[in-house]
């Protein structure tokens, strides 16, 4: 099994594949909105969740194929020709499906989505089937990087997702910039996934085994149909919750609000973005544990995960909810208004609540507790669905924000109902771990509020930040209450350098 030090890297690539993509964004981000205006980028930010949306309904065919290659290979090593093309083919005819309904409904799909008063009903419509090829392409080259991801390949991921994400915005901001239709955008999505596919095909293959005799097994998805079916309706619910989001504040508000929406989430779900990239290794680990009869050490990862997320997240948000006006002044200028600064303050709080249960939700799919996923997601659904009806014809760009809040509270009884499932019993020191928490929050608390009124360029902001940010750590680290994940990267930082006194 892994050592803690492989699953500390395997954390840190996990961390690393969402930062590196992150920062390209928030620096194109901007330049978009000002050369496309409010509403036409409000229909980019929609056609760019198009492969999030088809990775969240796979039918839970990848969730499956992570857990059975995970599980179920032998040395590291997976056969081609039964295992991957049976997997592939289930892909193949899925992504066939939609891709063909969604070409199908162009119009339809364009005209409520708002794209048509946006663009006109022609680019309107041919974006929408662009997106129908993008969703199909989406699946049918997903297969490589659900291996990688078994495989526990955290580096190359991070690699290829940072180089994709570049590649599509910088490329995108200057098809935009040259007058191209945002559908070009859309095109460019389908090449990029079609070359990232068959990089990480090359450097995965080392783990095929391509001898084995060419059959379909349709007995590999028939063995998890009910783990399948879990994890579908968790997915599904997750695609309508965290990326048809986007959709449905367009089709209750506008592409402008939409597109103001998405620049604010862009940013505030972050917090989330960052431990599910960073917990995302706990999912296979899980299963090998239960493949290896080792379950007990389960209960031990979930609470390491807990303490590790609790000292990432919380330093951040309370920066983010006082340096919300300044920052967004810097970052967006004209479109910083007080409606856009308040919703990003609350959606701040909105997606830092989901990422304390994001390790939970990995370790549940990696014990093959996909149902209790599938339960809770989609009560995080009804709830949108039902206070956006309410909140976003009458209150705009706020009542979406106050509605992704609402949606992600019920994370406070998925979190007590899901460790009730795995029988984990109460943490040792929590106590004496929240207070410290609370006091590196009080520490961080006159410098921010100083730094909230005096922070007029990037230089004094971003170094303010890091300074209250640094804070919150240093405090704890002097009255001696860090985390015991914080000791043991303070110990390897000092073995590692050799230079610093114990």
């Amino acid at each position: 099994m892994p050592r803690e030090s492989r699953l500390s890297g395997r954390a840190f690539w996990g961390l690393a594949s969402w930062a590196l993509p992150l920062v390209v964004v928030f620096i194109v981000s901007p330049k978009l909105l000002h050369v496309l205006g409010a509403d036409r980028f409000g229909v980019l930010m929609i056609a760019l969740v198009t492969p999030l949306i088809a990775a969240q309904l796979d039918f839970g065919i990848a969730s499956t194929a992570v857990r059975y290659i995970a599980s179920a290979s032998r040395g590291g090593v997976v056969d081609a020709g039964e295992t991957l093309l049976s997997l592939f083919a289930a892909f193949f005819l899925v992504g066939f499906a939609y891709g063909a309904v969604l070409w199908i409904c162009a119009g339809a799909i364009s005209e409520v989505l708002g794209f048509q008063a946006a663009l006109g009903a022609a680019e309107g419509r041919d974006l929408v089937r662009a997106c129908a090829v993008w969703f199909a392409v989406s699946l049918w080259t997903m297969l490589p990087g659900v291996a990688a991801r078994a495989f526990q390949c955290l580096l190359l991921i991070a690699v290829l997702q940072t180089l994709s994400t570049l590649a599509l915005w910088v490329t995108a901001w200057l098809l935009i910039r040259e007058g191209r239709p945002v559908e070009a955008v859309a095109w460019l999505g389908i090449g990029l996934g079609v070359v990232i596919s068959a990089i990480t095909l090359a450097f995965v293959s080392r783990h095929i085994d391509w001898k084995q005799r060419v059959r379909l097994r349709l007995g590999i998805l028939k063995s998890e149909a009910g783990f399948s079916v879990g994890m579908f309706a968790a997915q599904a619910a997750n695609a309508f919750s965290y990326q048809g989001d986007r959709l449905l504040v367009s089709t209750l508000g506008s592409p402008a609000v939409a597109g103001l929406y998405a620049l604010c989430v862009n940013v505030a779900n972050k917090t989330t973005a960052a431990v599910a990239a960073m917990s995302g290794f706990a999912f296979p680990h899980a299963a090998e544990l239960i493949a290896a009869n080792r379950s007990e050490r389960i209960g031990g990862l979930l609470q390491s995960l807990d303490r590790a997320i609790t000292v990432l997240i919380v330093p951040v948000v309370l920066p983010a909810l006082l340096l919300a006006e300044p920052f967004l002044a810097l970052w967006i200028r004209d479109f910083a208004t007080q409606e856009v600064v308040f919703t990003f303050r609350i959606l701040v709080v909105a997606f830092a609540l989901p990422a304390f249960a994001v390790p939970l939700s990995n370790v549940l799919a990696g014990v093959g507790r996909s149902d209790l996923l599938a339960r809770f997601a989609w009560l995080t659904v009804v709830v949108l669905f039902v206070s956006s009806a309410l909140l976003v014809p009458r209150l705009g760009l706020v009542g979406a924000a106050l509605a992704m809040l609402c949606a992600n509270s019920t994370t406070f009884l998925f979190s007590r109902v899901g460790r009730r499932a795995l029988q984990l019993g109460p943490v040792a020191g929590r106590g004496r771990f929240w207070a410290g928490i609370l006091l590196g929050c009080l520490v961080q608390l006159a410098p921010l509020l100083w730094l909230a009124g005096n922070a007029a360029s990037w230089a004094v902001l971003l170094a303010g930040g890091l300074i209250t940010w640094a804070l919150f750590y240093l405090a704890r680290m002097a009255l001696k209450i860090l985390s015991p994940e914080e000791r043991e990267l303070i110990a390897k930082v000092r073995r590692r350098l050799g230079t610093l006194p114990d």
